[in-house]
């Protein structure tokens, strides 16, 4: 190939071959299992540590005491979506290829540095706290230092809460409402997603401190919780109406059953079980646990070709 070749390369053509040709091939990601679950725990993680945030900002000193528990079972929920997210995306290298530069412009460049900065400060928060923990129990060289280990913990909490503000108003690539069929209309989608997000972070705390025996952080819950509970049937409501004429293409009868669990399970019979104690509030946060898993079959369902 001459020079002038090289400099005015020919497009592609039928019968040559292509520039991409012998390249691999990204797999198609798991839309049926993997994608879902990547949906639920980046959802989950984000609403929980927002929630978890403003009642340490806000509530009781009772929250303060909950803090790094609920710091480190954040923790575990973004592990865990992490892994999934690199599967998620077809191909491991892909994730990396996004963390190298930052576009503002790309919801996967903004998506993938929210989570991987929220996941750090969250990390640091965590190491921090039980560093100085095992400092004090075993007064190693750090224990005078534990004052300085609290302000960094404290530091990085609140980068971790900023991080999850940013986590949880990205709705994902897979509902990009430039590239999906079935949610390309759907306005409302990120305000059902950031709803019930803060909806399932306050029905997960809520088991926690009641599995942790602070059994008066549950009663401070329940107000929060109606509230996120009308929120998310609104949200829901308006979802619907923008995405029925696909879902009923997809699902035919099966929709009936999701509105059943949206607005009777996890909706009504939720809200009600809250004002039953304890026990009530657990028996609610697992119902709206179980309908977010619902939810996000029948939402990326419709994104399926038909």
């Amino acid at each position: 190939m001459n020079m002038t070749d090289m400099n005015n390369p020919k497009p592609w053509a039928e019968g040559h071959p292509s520039l991409y040709q012998g390249h691999d091939i990204t797999h198609r990601p798991d839309w049926a299992n993997i994608i879902v679950w990547d949906a639920f725990f980046n959802n989950l993680t984000a609403g929980f540590m927002v929630l978890t945030g403003i009642a340490w900002f806000s509530g009781p000193p009772l929250f303060a005491a909950l803090l790094p528990f609920a710091l480190t079972l954040a923790l575990l929920i973004v592990i865990v979506d992490l892994v999934l997210l690199v599967f998620d995306l077809g191909d491991p290298p892909r994730f990396i290829h996004a963390m190298r530069v930052l576009h503002f412009t790309s919801p996967l460049s903004v998506g993938v540095w929210g989570l991987a900065c929220y996941a750090t400060c969250l990390g640091c928060a965590v190491g921090i706290y039980w560093l100085s923990v095992y400092s004090v129990a075993t007064n190693d060289f750090l224990a005078p230092y534990i004052a300085w280990l609290d302000i960094l913990m404290r530091l990085f909490t609140v980068l971790a809460f900023i991080g999850a503000v940013v986590v949880i108003c990205y709705k994902g690539v897979a509902f990009s409402c430039t590239s999906q069929p079935g949610v390309k209309k759907a306005r409302w989608l990120t305000s059902f997603m950031v709803s019930d997000a803060l909806l399932m972070g306050c029905g997960l705390y809520a088991i926690m401190a009641a599995c942790l025996g602070f059994w008066d952080a549950c009663a401070y819950l329940l107000l929060p919780f109606i509230i996120l509970e009308v929120a998310r049937t609104v949200a829901f409501s308006l979802l619907w109406m923008e995405t029925a004429e696909r879902a009923r293409k997809v699902y035919s009868g099966e929709n009936t059953l999701l509105r059943v669990w949206v607005y009777l399970i996890g909706g009504l019979l939720a809200a009600v079980l809250a004002f039953f104690g304890v026990y009530g509030m657990c028996a609610a946060g697992a119902l709206v646990l179980l309908t977010g898993v619902f939810e996000r079959y029948w939402l990326i369902g419709i994104t399926k070709k038909i």
